[in-house]
């Protein structure tokens, strides 16, 4: 595998985890506020405080996949040159 390669594949995962990370963070955020529906389609398993806990430590990996979701551009623009 080239460094190319693994940088491509890096940012794919990078891609999807973010995408990932931001949809459970909008759920449960909604959850937060309609705790009742969310409770409902999930038959119980996810309350107002299991959906506040997720939320809440959810800042940290947001935070970190967003600043790699732009780092990597940055990277391929200066191996171009």
């Amino acid at each position: 595998m080239t460094a190319v390669h693994i940088l491509r594949m890096s940012e794919i995962f990078t891609h999807i985890l973010l995408t990932s990370v931001i949809i459970v963070f909008i759920v449960t955020g909604y959850g937060m506020t309609n705790y009742q529906l969310l409770e409902a389609l999930t038959g119980g398993t996810v309350s107002k405080l299991i959906s506040f806990q997720i939320h809440s430590n959810l800042i940290l990996p947001f935070i970190v996949l967003l600043v790699l979701h732009i780092v990597f551009p940055i990277i391929k623009k200066m191996r171009n040159r």
